[in-house]
């Protein structure tokens, strides 16, 4: 049996894996969840820890799952409703984003288009740590627009720009908040910059400071006729917390269709020379080897993976691997959508049937990231030095 004190350890590693956190964040964070557990919730930990869940992969639980404020303790899943949208709406927007990075020049499908750098998902809002680049096209899927008195986007979404960072809310759910670290306001004015080149102005809901818009009557309508983005919003904004698992691939997508099916799609394996970045000389890192059979042990590990009542394999084919979450009335998955079974479809990104991506023009594209680019590289402002009076010499 293993070391009391080699549980942190253990659970703060597994957890990387779902996130990429540096230990700087990921250390305390594990441990402060340990600390909210009790004597038996920790030896639960370590049984579950020791046991080879392999059945898991077949729809099988030998061990029961940990009780779900043990999960919550360890990596939190959202369970606010507003919260789980702005999530799911992040998700398919970041999928939407890669088209834009891979025609960022010099334009290259075999190229690094990564969205996420690490994610830090909380009890409340989270966390995301995006790549260099990526909050342009980002916030051109996201940012809502008018276009014919309908509104495309995310309605109500709204954004404050905070000294190092950018928070993304809902203004008729402001307790739903996703920060964007590390963001610069030379960074945050090239991105729009970058939106106002690919979707034209925002018009009314243009961002002009960080005193929020409320909403206009064109967004009432359409939080009235349909949701606020498609796909299980639970199930995606489970996903989105668990980004890490796709961060050693070279790019990653997600849809959804209705209100029970997300794809997640990614190159399993690629054989691609050495690409050299634009930011700098150095040839980038191979892409890893992801296979499906990889990520579904991860999305179905019972402490880190997905929240579910024993989510399970369906089927494995020429399309990839569809997983099923089954109906449970506890389940917040399943919130609004009865008893039907949410399915999570992975598969290679060679699948060229199905995919509702429609990309950007390379000419489009390429006078988006050259507006970008110049702004990005302006010089900051400077104001002209008074005029001073010369000093009086020794003869004066």
């Amino acid at each position: 049996m293993p070391h009391r004190l080699s549980l942190v350890p253990q659970l703060a590693e597994l957890r990387r894996a779902y996130t990429g956190e540096t230990d700087s964040s990921l250390m305390p964070t594990v441990t402060n969840g340990v600390q909210r557990l009790t004597t038996a919730d920790r030896a639960l930990l370590h049984e579950l820890l020791g046991h080879n869940y392999v059945a898991r992969l077949f729809g099988h639980d030998e061990m029961p799952p940990p009780p779900t404020h043990v999960r919550q303790a360890l990596l939190p899943d959202a369970t606010d409703p507003a919260q789980q949208e702005l999530e799911s709406a992040v998700l398919c927007a970041a999928g939407k984003a890669v088209n834009y990075l891979h025609l960022r020049q010099p334009a290259d499908l075999v190229r690094p288009a990564q969205v996420f750098r690490m994610v830090r998902p909380d009890r409340g809002a989270m966390v995301l740590h995006l790549h260099g680049g990526v909050l342009g096209p980002l916030l051109a899927e996201l940012m809502p627009r008018e276009i014919g008195g309908a509104v495309t986007g995310v309605p109500g979404l709204r954004a404050t720009v905070c000294r190092r960072h950018v928070e993304l809310y809902l203004v008729d759910q402001p307790q739903a908040r996703i920060m964007l670290s590390s963001v610069s306001w030379r960074q945050w004015t090239a991105a729009l910059t970058f939106v106002d080149h690919v979707v034209g102005p925002l018009g009314k809901l243009a961002w002009l400071g960080n005193d929020p818009a409320p909403l206009t009557e064109a967004e009432q309508f359409t939080l009235t006729t349909r949701r606020r983005t498609p796909g299980p919003v639970a199930l995606n904004s489970a996903l989105l917390r668990r980004g890490g698992v796709f961060r050693d691939v070279w790019w990653w997508r997600a849809w959804s269709r209705g209100r029970v099916n997300t794809t997640v799609e990614w190159p399993t394996e690629w054989a691609v020379p050495a690409w050299r970045t634009h930011d700098t000389d150095k040839p980038a890192p191979a892409p890893a080897s992801l296979t499906l059979g990889t990520v579904a042990r991860l999305l179905l590990h019972p402490v880190y993976g997905i929240p579910g009542r024993c989510p399970r394999p369906r089927y494995f084919d020429h399309d990839g691997l569809t997983l099923t979450v089954p109906a449970h009335a506890d389940n917040d998955a399943h919130a609004g959508i009865g008893s039907a079974e949410l399915v999570l479809r992975l598969r290679d990104a060679g699948q060229e049937d199905g995919d509702p991506f429609e990309g950007p023009s390379w000419r489009d594209a390429s006078g988006a990231w050259n507006d970008f680019t110049r702004v990005l590289a302006a010089p900051n402002p400077t104001l002209p030095r008074p005029m001073t009076a010369p000093k009086p010499g020794p003869d004066h």
